[in-house]
């Protein structure tokens, strides 16, 4: 994982959530409003740090969220 995410990183990408299901679906929508490029990574529920009880429960697919400035946006 720290390869990948390094790599991201160069790339101009940050981490900003690992989530699925429903809030899955609210952090894109949140990240396109506020103007983000969204980048998802798969992730194996053995490979996350916490609790993963209610995605195991719920048989939801885990997602890290990257996001990054679109091009010709201005950072502030």
């Amino acid at each position: 994982m720290a390869n990948a995410k390094q790599a991201l990183e160069k790339e101009g990408w940050n981490l900003v959530s690992t989530t699925g299901g429903e809030h899955l679906r609210k952090t894109l929508e949140m990240c396109e409003e506020l103007g983000f490029e969204v980048h998802l990574e798969e992730v194996e529920p053995e490979k996350c740090k916490g609790c993963i009880e209610c995605f195991i429960t719920g048989e939801e697919t885990i997602y890290r969220v990257y996001t990054r400035t679109k091009k010709g946006q201005l950072q502030e």
